[in-house]
């Protein structure tokens, strides 16, 4: 992560100044369930600004995949906002969650990321391809309001040709890499995206929504909150594209 993104993810993730936590190595990671027996598919959630990978499991998401027949293994990643501060998120997920899953045999590895998490899920992927199998980006960060605004006045991502912009020229090289969705290749994998209709992201998410096929987007009612996220989960597990589906 450069150092031209920072600001934009301190001051545009959640619209707060809460001091964020530390970075500490190695990231802690939360274990949620170990999957049926010999499984090779393992689900991370990565939460939002201010929240926890323990939110996923309060609210249901864990359960609700279960009850949708995965047998993926389940676990958690607190990458949270100093991560993105520090530049070392991509390598902390590499290094503490990525790198020993397939040490343990993980062949499948699917990203699961809420706001920031969401971010930091295609922020990930883009910078390693090869790694993940699979992204479900619910309500995620896409970038500030002036990159937005360029872009849909464009005509969307499809029309609209990147260049360096002072102080975030990163973040257009990532919507770059995004509009690579139009015609998805081995740099990208499966991504499902949902987000609530009234979510201030909502029209950013727009702006994604257009490069993917529309089975693939799941608009829901709601804002920014977690009873929106769980509805825009239940709508992806409904699909037919479930991460380590048995029976």
């Amino acid at each position: 992560m450069k150092r031209q993104l920072l600001p934009l993810l301190a001051l545009c993730a959640t619209g707060c100044f809460l001091r964020p936590d530390p970075a500490t190595v190695p990231m802690r990671t939360l274990e949620i369930s170990p999957g049926t027996p010999g499984t090779r598919c393992l689900v991370v959630f990565l939460a939002g600004r201010g929240d926890t990978p323990e939110h996923f499991v309060r609210n249901g998401f864990p359960e609700a995949l279960r009850r949708a027949g995965s047998g993926c293994a389940l676990m958690g990643a607190d990458a949270h906002l100093g991560y993105f501060i520090d530049r070392s998120v991509g390598r902390r997920l590499q290094e503490d969650v990525v790198a020993p899953a397939k040490v343990r045999g993980f062949q499948e590895i699917w990203l699961v990321g809420i706001s920031l998490g969401g971010f930091g899920s295609l922020l990930y992927t883009k910078d390693h391809t090869g790694d993940i199998a699979g992204i479900v980006a619910l309500a995620p960060y896409l970038g500030s309001r002036s990159l937005i605004d360029e872009i849909a006045a464009a005509g969307g991502a499809a029309a609209w040709a990147p260049h360096e912009i002072p102080r975030e020229k990163d973040l257009p090289a990532f919507w770059a890499w995004l509009k690579g969705y139009r015609h998805p290749d081995a740099e990208h994998p499966p991504l499902f995206l949902t987000y609530g209709r009234s979510d201030r992201f909502a029209r950013a998410n727009g702006l994604l929504a257009d490069l993917l096929p529309d089975d693939h987007v799941f608009p829901v009612r709601g804002g920014h909150t977690w009873a929106a996220w769980r509805r825009g989960w239940d709508a992806f597990l409904a699909s037919p594209y479930l991460p380590g589906k048995t029976g």
